[in-house]
């Protein structure tokens, strides 16, 4: 169950609470329980409203602390840095394939290198922005990189669901990734936009749309 459905069911558990107390004290004029079968229900009640609370507090937890260690992006870590430094090699390999590259095989294209995973749902969100953008700018020398550190048989299984038409590819977990890249499996998704000369040009921690990425680009593929 998602976290907006925990939150829908919280929110009707704690209507329901809210009601029978009302129906069990709309007639009392003490505002307090008269007898057994009062006090039973106030207890429920009570134990209904507060046991829904503390679901919706443990959903909402569970949004940004995940497996692996890794955290969800949400908006109270949202950054957006021009940084300006060249960038560092280093290895990975291709999900379909298997095969090895680096990111220096990229060299000359417009790159975003995007980190995410399959548990992560704003990284999720991003995909069809990601496909989309690929798509309609890859033919003037736009390549971005799904990087993920999951094993390549969990790849394998997300893509039959969701299509990545990015360059999908991943690193063994807890790979030690070098600057400017380093850490960027600690929060996700966690992008960075590389230009044509190998420069490190931004990023970007959290979620974006295809209209943000597509501003962030247009004007390094046109350069």
């Amino acid at each position: 169950m998602d976290a907006s459905m925990i939150f829908g069911l919280g929110t009707v558990m704690i209507a329901v609470g809210l009601i029978f107390l009302w129906m069990l004290f709309k007639d009392n004029e003490t505002n307090r329980p008269r007898d057994v079968v009062e006090w039973v229900g106030t207890v429920l009640s009570g134990l209904l409203v507060i046991s829904a609370v503390a679901l919706m507090l443990l959903a909402k937890t569970s949004t940004e602390v995940v497996v692996n260690g890794g955290q969800v992006a949400t908006e109270q870590y949202f950054q957006d840095a021009i940084i300006e430094v060249p960038f560092s090699d280093f290895p990975f390999r291709t999900v379909d394939q298997d095969v090895e590259q680096k990111l220096s095989d990229f060299q000359g294209k417009v790159i975003i290198v995007n980190f995410w995973a399959t548990w992560c749902g704003p990284c999720l969100q991003e995909i069809p922005d990601l496909n989309r953008l690929q798509k309609e700018y890859g033919d003037q020398g736009l390549v971005i990189l799904s990087v993920s550190d999951e094993e390549r048989s969990l790849l394998l299984s997300f893509e039959n669901q969701l299509e990545l038409q990015t360059t999908s590819v991943y690193v063994p977990f807890g790979i030690d990734l070098p600057v400017p890249f380093k850490g960027a499996f600690v929060i996700r998704p966690a992008s960075f936009v590389i230009d044509r000369t190998g420069t490190v040009r931004r990023y970007l921690l959290g979620a974006r749309n295809y209209d943000f990425f597509k501003k962030a680009v247009e004007p390094l593929l046109e350069g």
